[in-house]
């Protein structure tokens, strides 16, 4: 249920409004001062400036004065009273002057009031036997009384001595870095040179008078000049060593245009690429049968003797970087093939030159699969009815008759 509204209540017409003011506010009944401020007039801001002008002093203006012409102002001026001592009225005028005032009483000086001394009280004297009385004697004057007894002084204990002056904590060196020591070992070994300056020279004493002539002195040498001093020499120039870097530099250019084709014609790669492969028409007892065209770098041809034997050579041409990796991975993939055994590594006489050979089956009759690499051939042969020395010794012999430099 939603809280009931106040209702709103309005006098009826004709009847005032009892909280109406009339005129809405109250006369203040504080004199409140005349605003005032001590700051002189603020001059009109000036037109903005390009940025480009900027530098440029402003134009003369003659309509208005220059601001070192503007009088000062006095920010407290009509503010303090004036004191005028004409002012004063006349009787104050004789009262002020102490010459035409009537003379003062004479100054009373009372003596001060004598000092009361108390004597302490006398100590008692110990008790001893009275003398029998003795005759009546002359009356004596009183004696004097005792002083006062004097204090002693308060015994203090010893005072130790003083122990020796606070001496500060000696700080150790800083550890100097190796690149520090080294600097300065390098002073304390090779000192700075002196600068190259004259040593000082003194001044030669006044030659004497010179000799007389006709009674008459000859005029006095004229005095030494001191020589000046010599410019100290400029520190030794630091060499440059664009020479040495130039020399450096022509060399291991020789070295790479010369001595890298220079290697190369003396490794064994230089006469295994580039080459060309040929196959020829006959070979040892062998005669070429069939052959297939590969295209520019490829080879494959069937050879055939009067007995039956068989060889099928097949392979390509191209520098090859890893001859050894080349020949196993052949060899593998013939392995999946014909099933080769007994895969062995044979010699060919080169460095860079690689063979291999395993014994297998093809349509059940035994083959040996050999394979040849190097860094310019790779070539896959197949020989029949034959072992797997001979098959090694003839595919070495048949590499020779197929490749040729160039």
């Amino acid at each position: 249920m939603a809280d009931p509204q106040p209702e709103e209540t309005r006098p009826a017409n004709g009847v005032p409004d009892p909280t109406r003011v009339d005129r809405g506010e109250e006369p203040s009944t504080v004199d409140a001062p005349a605003r005032w401020s001590g700051s002189a007039a603020v001059p009109p801001p000036e037109p903005k400036r390009p940025w480009w002008r900027r530098n440029q002093p402003p134009p003369a203006d003659d309509q208005h004065e220059h601001w070192a012409t503007t009088p000062a102002v006095d920010p407290w001026a009509d503010q303090d009273t004036p004191w005028d001592p004409i002012a004063l009225p006349l009787e104050d005028v004789g009262a002020a002057n102490p010459a035409a005032a009537p003379p003062l009483p004479p100054t009373r000086i009372e003596a001060p009031a004598p000092t009361r001394v108390e004597t302490p009280a006398a100590t008692p004297a110990p008790t001893r036997a009275e003398p029998p009385p003795a005759a009546p004697a002359r009356a004596e004057p009183p004696a004097s009384p005792p002083p006062p007894p004097v204090s002693k002084p308060i015994s203090r204990p010893p005072q130790p001595p003083p122990g020796p002056p606070y001496q500060p904590p000696t700080r150790k060196p800083p550890k100097l870095t190796r690149k520090q020591r080294k600097e300065q070992k390098r002073l304390k070994n090779n000192p700075q040179p002196t600068a190259n300056r004259l040593p000082i020279q003194t001044r030669p004493p006044a030659p004497p008078a010179g000799p007389m002539v006709r009674g008459r002195p000859l005029p006095a040498p004229p005095p030494w000049a001191p020589r000046p001093a010599a410019r100290p020499m400029p520190p030794p120039r630091r060499k440059r060593r664009w020479g040495r870097r130039l020399a450096l530099l022509s060399l291991l250019g020789v070295v790479c245009c010369c001595g890298i084709p220079f290697a190369w014609t003396q490794s064994p790669a230089a006469g295994q690429y580039p080459v060309t492969a040929a196959l020829p028409d006959s070979f040892a007892d062998l005669q070429l049968r069939d052959t297939e065209e590969t295209g520019p770098s490829g080879f494959a041809g069937v050879y055939r003797d009067g007995r039956g034997k068989r060889v099928t050579v097949f392979g390509e041409t191209g520098f090859r970087l890893t001859p050894g990796s080349d020949v196993r991975a052949r060899i593998e993939q013939a392995s999946a093939e014909y099933g080769l055994k007994d895969v062995q590594s044979f010699d060919l006489g080169e460095i860079g030159a690689h063979e291999r050979c395993g014994v297998g089956r093809d349509n059940g009759a035994s083959v040996v699969v050999c394979a040849w690499a190097d860094h310019g051939s790779l070539a896959t042969v197949l020989l029949t009815r034959r072992s797997v020395a001979d098959s090694a010794d003839l595919v070495a012999r048949l590499r020779d008759e197929v490749l040729s430099p160039g």
